[in-house]
Parts: C-alpha cells; sequence; structure tokens
C-alpha cells in the first residue's frame, strides 16, 4: 500500500479498482469489507484532492492565457 502523500491519482483509481473487485468477490467477509470500505473512502479523497488542484492549476494556467479585463 502505498503512502497518501505520494500517491498519484492513477495508483489511487487502480488500488480503488481492485478494491470494488475484491468486494464483489462472493467470499468477501464482513471483516474484509469493512476494511476495505475504509481503504475505498481514503482512496476516493486522495482522487478528490487530487483533482481539486489539479482543476486549480488549470484555471490558473487558462487565466493566464485568457486574461479578464
Amino acid at each position: 500500500m502505498e503512502d497518501n502523500n505520494t500517491m498519484t491519482y492513477t495508483q489511487a483509481v487502480e488500488e480503488l479498482e481492485q478494491l470494488v473487485q475484491r468486494m464483489q468477490d462472493p467470499q468477501c467477509s464482513i471483516d474484509n469489507l469493512t476494511d476495505y470500505t475504509k481503504r475505498a473512502k481514503e482512496l476516493l479523497g486522495i482522487c478528490r484532492t487530487k483533482l481539486t488542484a489539479a482543476d486549480q492549476q488549470l484555471q490558473q494556467i487558462l487565466a493566464t492565457l485568457h486574461p479578464q479585463g
């Protein structure tokens, strides 16, 4: 498991996809389901943070290309 501070968006999405597969397995225990859900919430937070940061950077770049005023 990657450190949340160094994990890329792509890595977080890949881990989320793996978790979904594990959660859909009929053999998945309730204990594992709880752990997987907690980790999925962390990963979604990482994705949200990365997407928000990327959006802000893009807005700044676009603002310099098309100054308003």
